[in-house]
């Protein structure tokens, strides 16, 4: 009872400090009111692969009666005297646009606050009510319906997702169109000490008259062949890549899924 207190009390106190220096960081931005100066296309690459592309675009904006100039990452080409809405951070003396708000706080910031709130609702619920006390004293029969909750979850999930797949592959607005890989995006993955790549191509094809440069959602273990030409299913009103695979194991997965859950089911009845 002594630890569970403590824990709450410490856990309360991360949570009241990660929710103050979140808020301190955000009242000292300020709003500022950016011009394009220009937008230039980085590829970074490593081994022939490409592993990084964004647009590094000269901002100037005025700030406290002052001109002042920056440099900003955008995922998209910006036309010069495109006015962006971005923030100023005085502390790090940074600009940033809203939906990069996460390279400012300092990365434990989310996370402590996320693993404080939850550990804060699971005591209090525990606690609290009578919840805890009934899954202490039946712990067999509440990992077995924890295990059916779950079994159920993921076996509607695979069902649906066959479900949707088959019905958008089916569907009037898709067409097959004849695509060439580019280039291949690689990213890193670290098990321990050991590194793993996946690759995704990046496709280049046309559609009722307008070329289209999009890249693709599956991952691949070993890098597709550049220049390689395969056959796609394309939105003919999107114009993007309609990318659905192994419909028929996700179906049959689900089904095994739901039997699993089934059984769970009758075992913790007859319990």
């Amino acid at each position: 009872m002594i630890i569970s207190t403590v824990l709450t009390v410490v856990c309360f106190v991360v949570i009241i400090f990660e929710l103050l220096s979140i808020l301190s960081v955000l009242k000292s931005c300020r709003k500022v009111s950016c011009r394009v100066e220009s937008s230039k296309k980085v590829c970074e690459r490593e081994d022939g692969f490409l592993i990084k592309e964004y647009y590094k675009t000269e901002i100037s904006f005025e700030l406290d009666g002052t001109s002042r100039c920056a440099e900003i990452e955008t995922s998209t080409f910006c036309q010069n005297g495109q006015v962006l809405s971005c923030y100023y951070y005085p502390k790090k003396n940074i600009v940033f646009r809203k939906r990069d708000i996460k390279n400012v706080l300092n990365t434990y910031y989310i996370q402590a606050f996320s693993i404080g709130i939850t550990f804060l609702l699971l005591n209090l619920l525990f606690h609290v009510t009578s919840i805890g006390g009934l899954i202490l004293e039946h712990t067999f029969e509440a990992a077995a319906v924890l295990m059916l909750i779950t079994f159920t979850l993921f076996g509607c999930g695979f069902i649906i997702y066959s479900v949707n797949a088959f019905r958008h592959t089916r569907h009037s607005r898709v067409t097959e169109v004849k695509a060439e890989i580019t280039d291949v995006v690689r990213r890193s993955k670290r098990h321990k000490e050991n590194i793993r790549y996946i690759y995704y191509p990046i496709y280049r094809y046309k559609l009722n008259g307008t070329e289209h440069t999009v890249r693709s959602k599956t991952r691949y273990d070993l890098p597709p062949d550049k220049r390689k030409h395969v056959t796609l299913l394309v939105d003919t009103k999107k114009g993007s890549l309609v990318e659905y695979k192994d419909m028929d194991t996700s179906f049959m997965l689900g089904i095994c899924f739901l039997i699993i859950a089934v059984l769970l089911f009758y075992s913790v009845a007859f319990m």
